[in-house]
């Protein structure tokens, strides 16, 4: 099953964290949220939303008998998380994503409910309650499997901390992929039903905010599809604008084009650059210590490396540890990988204030699930994307080498 990293971490926070004390950011359309919460002892809500001036803010409002207001501005229909966590987390019961719109929005909320609540107001509120209810069937289906894993999931975090014995992390990390892996089918009649309604509501804010969870899975082609087929206001939002930034990622990662060149530090603390490799075969493994995928991959990857390292292909393994580099280092020793090996240069400070980060490898090649593997020519050219299918990786080499 393919890990998926997004950056894509959570869309809701990828974005300058700002504050907001009920004033209405400098630019942009003024918006008033008022509710009513039945059952409630809790004083404070926290709304986390991004402003008119593209900046995530978490706002708070005081439950005064029941009510409570929300006023800020924004510049176009926004998702939003409401709940009595802080931090803007969607655990629980007592949280929900919402999307605001620039006009008098009412809300009605039941304390341990919130995943019912009702909301007037919104345009493209009622969109995604209409994709949610579509959904409603799978999702309680999947429901036993998530709280399966999520049961596992808790004893691996307090086994981890706890520096339990390797063996036992890999055994319970092992089951965790198992039980992902019979989510699958659900997950993909979920991913169906997305893309109908993609294709039912291309001028959906709705439409260009979840679709960008769908650059890892959905082909070049498809994408710029989705994206052509939107009107130049949606495709000019905020949602518009990052998935088109993550369609020309992608279509920079894709075969037919020039393979970006990087720099970066190797394992073994020696300088690396892709252009020196011009004139060989370069096959670009983007992995991560604790990708399940990657790491059983890697002894049929040793076996390609054995197969071809003398016939002019080089391998460069590209980490997505740079949180980690001991882990990193480890997992190289560990799988005993013996070709080049650096790590991705992300940078969690630059991604949150919306920065730009020239030496994020994986942003060259638009890299949105793990593994994921990229063959370039002798030119410089990309010839091959793969995921986790080792077939067609085979077959090309096996043309390209003849054995």
């Amino acid at each position: 099953m393919k890990i998926f990293i997004s950056l894509v971490v959570c869309a809701f926070i990828l974005q300058a964290e700002g504050q907001n004390k009920n004033m209405p950011a400098k630019a942009g359309k003024k918006f008033r949220l008022k509710g009513k919460i039945h059952g409630s002892t809790t004083q404070w809500l926290y709304l986390g939303y991004s402003n008119a001036d593209g900046k995530w803010v978490r706002d708070s409002a005081m439950i005064k008998t029941g009510s409570f207001e929300f006023i800020g501005a924004i510049k176009e229909p926004s998702a939003a998380i409401l709940g009595f966590d802080k931090s803007g987390s969607l655990d629980g019961d007592n949280s929900v994503s919402l999307f605001l719109e620039p006009t008098v929005m009412t809300l009605q909320l039941k304390m341990n409910d919130f995943k019912n609540a009702k909301m007037e107001g919104s345009k493209s509120q009622k969109q995604a309650e209409q994709l949610e209810k579509s959904k409603a069937s799978v999702y309680k289906q999947l429901e036993p499997l998530y709280k399966e894993y999520n049961a596992i999931n808790q004893k691996f975090i307090a086994a981890r901390k706890a520096n339990a014995p390797e063996s036992s992390l890999d055994s319970m990390k092992e089951t965790m992929e198992e039980i992902r892996n019979r989510m699958e089918p659900y997950r993909d009649q979920l991913t169906q039903k997305n893309l109908a309604f993609f294709r039912k509501n291309p001028n959906s804010y709705v439409t260009a905010f979840n679709l960008r969870f769908y650059v890892s899975s959905l082909s070049l082609d498809s994408l710029e599809w989705f994206y052509d087929n939107m009107d130049e206001a949606i495709q000019k939002s905020s949602y518009g604008t990052e998935l088109n930034k993550e369609i020309i990622q992608l279509r920079g990662g894709s075969p037919g084009s020039i393979a970006k060149d990087f720099a970066a530090t190797d394992i073994e603390g020696k300088p690396l650059r892709l252009s020196d490799f011009k004139g060989k075969y370069v096959l670009l493994d983007f992995w991560a210590s604790w990708c399940v995928p990657c790491r059983k991959g890697n002894p049929h990857l040793k076996e390609l490396y054995k197969k071809y390292k003398e016939a002019g292909i080089e391998f460069i393994g590209v980490s997505d540890d740079d949180n980690n580099p001991d882990a990193w280092r480890k997992a190289v020793a560990k799988d005993e990988l013996p070709w080049k090996h650096v790590l991705r240069g992300l940078d969690m400070q630059k991604i949150r204030k919306g920065e730009e980060n020239p030496a994020d490898i994986n942003d060259k090649f638009g890299i949105q699930v793990l593994p994921t593997k990229i063959l370039i020519d002798k030119e410089g050219k990309i010839i091959g994307r793969f995921n986790e299918e080792e077939v067609p990786l085979d077959k090309l080499l096996h043309e390209i080498f003849g054995k």
